[in-house]
């Protein structure tokens, strides 16, 4: 594996071999890149990002990868960067790409954290996705990987001190997701965001409580943040926040608008759209989706089911 130091790595995020670079983030900081795009065989579905934070006393890993294989590859670019233990693994998202690998790391007697409304949203669904990147990938990538349970559970925003070193949890009951998390290393002001906050780049709501998620973002900006790692795409600053709520907020209104207006689902797509946003990353693949949705919720807070 390639070791790339220093700030220039963080320009971009080019799609990377499944052994992706290891990016020094700030001291003792470091972030695994994942390959982006769209999960397939040729990038072992290796899309989102992980990331280590070196302590005193050991190391927290934020995020485990998409397979038992891709967690003990995090665990091997963890030890070529130093001899310290790895103490902690923290899940932030209910979502593929961040939790498979949580067996290579109990494996070893490392802990694994989550919210304990991911980890119920988890429970209720991952078996599905577990069996539908075993077809896409095949049984060999996949082999050892299974739906985890956590070690650690919480229900809201903590300071964790496993490793020496504050770590500060947000969470939220719902934003992205239920039970959606942001780790703050205090000491280099780097906020690893999850899919709580992305740059340049349209999210999936399918998950989404934007009321909560706008309320979590305004608690991130907050900390203004050095460095902004998101759990996929590119890599930001705290600014970059700003951006990412004003997508949120102008989708929220705009669908609002349009249900008021007697605007039919059937008609959403054709007049939805958010000029201002149409070049980020995943928009034309996401946007209306996203807008279906709020709609939908939308009609039934305001019909009932």
């Amino acid at each position: 594996m390639r070791l790339i130091v220093g700030a220039a790595a963080l320009a971009g995020c080019a799609a990377p071999a499944p052994d992706a670079a290891v990016v020094r983030v700030a001291d003792r900081v470091y972030v695994l890149r994942g390959a982006g795009g769209e999960a397939s065989a040729n990038n072992l579905a290796r899309t989102g990002h992980a990331a280590f934070v070196v302590g005193e006393r050991g190391v927290a890993v934020i995020e485990t990868g998409v397979s038992y294989l891709h967690g003990e590859a995090i665990i091997a670019a963890v030890a070529r960067i130093t001899e310290r233990p790895i103490v902690l693994a923290i899940v932030t998202h209910p979502v593929q790409e961040y939790l498979f690998g949580a067996a290579a790391f109990q494996a070893r007697g490392i802990p694994v954290l989550m919210h304990r409304r991911a980890a119920a949203l988890m429970a209720t669904r991952c078996e599905i996705c577990l069996r539908n990147l075993t077809r896409l990938l095949g049984a060999d990538a996949m082999a050892g990987t299974r739906v985890p349970v956590p070690d650690r559970l919480i229900d809201g925003s903590v300071e964790l001190t496993d490793i020496g070193r504050p770590l500060r949890i947000f969470a939220a009951d719902h934003a992205s997701a239920p039970g959606a998390l942001a780790v703050f290393d205090t000491a280099s002001g780097t906020l690893f965001a999850g899919d709580l906050a992305l740059v340049g780049r349209v999210p999936d709501l399918r998950d989404a409580d934007v009321g909560g998620w706008l309320t979590l973002l305004a608690q991130l900006r907050a900390t203004e943040c050095r460095h902004l790692i998101p759990g996929r795409g590119r890599f930001g600053r705290c600014a970059d926040i700003d951006a990412f709520a004003r997508y949120l907020r102008a989708l929220d209104e705009r669908v609002a608008t349009l249900l008021a207006q007697g605007v039919s689902l059937s008609e959403l797509d054709a007049v939805v759209g958010l000029p201002a946003f149409a070049r980020w990353e995943g928009y034309d693949r996401l946007h209306a989706a996203n807008a279906r949705r709020l709609y939908l919720r939308r009609e039934r807070e305001i019909f009932g089911d």
